[in-house]
């Protein structure tokens, strides 16, 4: 008896069978120190809609607009890191403050050092489309940042043709911590912040901040629309990927 049949004995080959593959595959950049965004896009998608691969990119606990920037050396060595025997519908960059210090044209032409060609979705840019489906240009802003990154955010967005009406911040600085804003914090900011009716639509920014389960519950409280850094990724690398389904209880954009 050869060595490979004395191991096998005793072992009996069972039927496989296999279930319809995920109708989108995602390479996905995410932060060392985020742990929300995975979690939350299978939120809004579903295992069964999406299959994420990851990758994380070194990050340090706080940033600010210097590390942001710092970023962009990374991110093709981090996308090149993704398995690449493996289709990929779309490669998406998961940190939307650092999409608006580098630019989505730096971040596509660092992912494409490593994946020619591929799609690529980043935060912002998505969000920026989502509005737009939406025909929302008159938002008022809700970000879980301070200081200089505010800034950022503020002169991006309003240089992209979006007129701020509102403007609020949770004070945090790490990942971490944004993973943990309560229900009734967004209840309470979402409130103060769409207390003027030339709002159009709330925009949630950053990938750290869980809102799956409660974008659908804030948009029925403020009856306009509600766009989150992981709504709007999600919905942007469906859409690139072909997919138009519309998902319901996640939001109007997904809906659209």
């Amino acid at each position: 008896m050869s060595d490979a049949q004395a191991t096998l004995a005793g072992w009996q080959e069972m039927t496989l069978s296999m279930s319809a593959p995920s109708s989108v595959s995602v390479g996905l950049i995410a932060l060392a120190n985020d742990s929300t965004i995975e979690p939350d896009l299978y939120g809004f998608l579903g295992p069964e809609n999406i299959r994420i691969q990851t990758n994380r990119i070194p990050a340090p606990r706080y940033l600010d607009v210097k590390s942001l920037h710092a970023l962009k050396d990374k991110i093709a060595d981090t996308a090149a890191g993704l398995m690449t025997t493996n289709h990929l519908d779309v490669m998406a960059f998961g940190c939307t403050s650092a999409s608006m210090a580098l630019g989505s044209a730096a971040i596509t032409e660092a992912i494409h050092r490593a994946r020619p060609n591929i799609k690529v979705a980043n935060p912002v840019e998505a969000a920026l489309k989502g509005l737009r489906q939406l025909g929302c240009s008159r938002i008022s802003l809700l970000t879980p940042y301070i200081g200089e990154v505010n800034a950022l955010v503020e002169d991006y967005l309003v240089r992209h043709k979006l007129d701020l009406v509102r403007k609020g911040y949770f004070p945090v600085r790490d990942n971490d911590t944004r993973s943990h804003v309560s229900l009734e914090a967004f209840e309470a900011a979402a409130d103060y912040l769409m207390n003027d009716s030339a709002a159009d639509a709330l925009f949630i920014s950053c990938t750290a901040l869980r809102t799956a389960p409660v974008i659908e519950h804030l948009e029925k409280r403020l009856g306009k629309p509600v766009v989150t850094s992981n709504q709007a990724l999600a919905w942007d690398c469906l859409r690139q990927a072909g997919d138009t389904r519309s998902l319901l209880g996640l939001g109007q954009l997904m809906r659209t």
